[in-house]
């Protein structure tokens, strides 16, 4: 979200400010806004975007911020598991969220980044957290196919499954393999854009064999905002 906005979401009525929630999603839903705003980019270009970002936007620094993110993520991953869990973060960018799960003692952690600015921010911000932790310095596509099946207690993202391009549909199912325990989505399922691809994650990973065992609207969370939705899935114990 553009800091702007989240000023502007402070000084709002809480009211006003429903409505105002009400009509966005109205928009974004509309059959027009779709036909207008969405004009994807090529996989490949999108991969290369998130390994350097060309707009000045999605720059590793800007996600040092983000507290009440990674507040949310770690009140999720206690409410299913506990510290000795092994946890995959599927695009960790410079490493907040893991560092949060870090300080709370979740020490069993591996992370997923395409980016290598936003890997050496967080060798630089976080030096004790990256000795101890793996860090696959490599796009999704390339690193979730050679992880061992049923490997993660816990496999979670947080606003990245929302830039999976459609010919990358695939990895939630490489994601569902690599799951033993529970997977944590916290994404954007409405804003469409040229690298936003809107989804409902209930119906993805049911479809592939998960359960949907929590969900809640995060729209009041600073950063997040409207169409994030944090979903848990529980995977059977007989496998998927």
């Amino acid at each position: 979200m553009d800091p702007w906005l989240a000023r502007l979401g402070k000084i709002i009525p809480q009211p006003v400010k429903r409505i105002l929630i009400w009509c966005y999603r109205a928009i974004r839903r509309s059959g027009l806004y779709r036909a207008l705003a969405h004009h994807p980019l090529s996989r490949d270009k999108i991969l290369q975007y998130w390994q350097s970002p060309w707009d000045g936007r999605n720059l590793p620094r800007h996600y040092l911020q983000g507290a009440e993110k990674s507040e949310l993520l770690l009140r999720l991953v206690c409410q299913v598991t506990g510290p000795e869990a092994p946890l995959l973060e599927i695009g960790c960018n410079v490493g907040r969220n893991l560092y949060y799960l870090f300080t709370a003692g979740f020490t069993d952690l591996t992370g997923i980044e395409i980016s290598a600015q936003a890997v050496d921010v967080l060798k630089a911000t976080f030096p004790d957290m990256a000795q101890r932790i793996r860090i696959h310095n490599a796009a999704a596509e390339s690193v979730l196919p050679i992880l061992e099946t049923n490997s993660f207690e816990i496999v979670f993202t947080m606003a990245v499954l929302e830039h999976i391009h459609r010919d990358s549909e695939w990895l939630f199912g490489e994601i569902v393999r690599v799951t033993r325990g529970y997977l944590i989505t916290i994404e954007d399922e409405e804003h469409i854009s040229w690298r936003h691809f809107p989804r409902n994650y209930r119906k993805v990973f049911e479809r592939l064999g998960l359960r949907q065992i929590h969900s809640e609207d995060c729209s009041a969370i600073p950063g997040l905002g409207p169409g994030f939705v944090a979903r848990i899935f529980q995977k059977p114990s007989t496998g998927v």
